[in-house]
């Protein structure tokens, strides 16, 4: 029989406060970088440029 481990890192997840104290297996937030946001942002805009306007009466 095989057993399983769930294992949820939402605890870890929920905080990017550091301390002293931080376990090593502590989960490390990054933010984006500015290429990122400007890459997304433009990808974002070719996607609502997608749709149609809907029609004038």
């Amino acid at each position: 029989m095989t057993s399983r481990i769930a294992h949820s890192c939402a605890r870890e997840a929920c905080s990017s406060e550091t301390s002293d104290s931080t376990p090593p297996h502590a989960l490390v937030i990054h933010t984006p970088s500015a290429e990122l946001l400007t890459r997304a942002l433009a990808g974002w805009e070719r996607f609502l440029d997608t749709f149609e306007e809907p029609p004038h009466e």
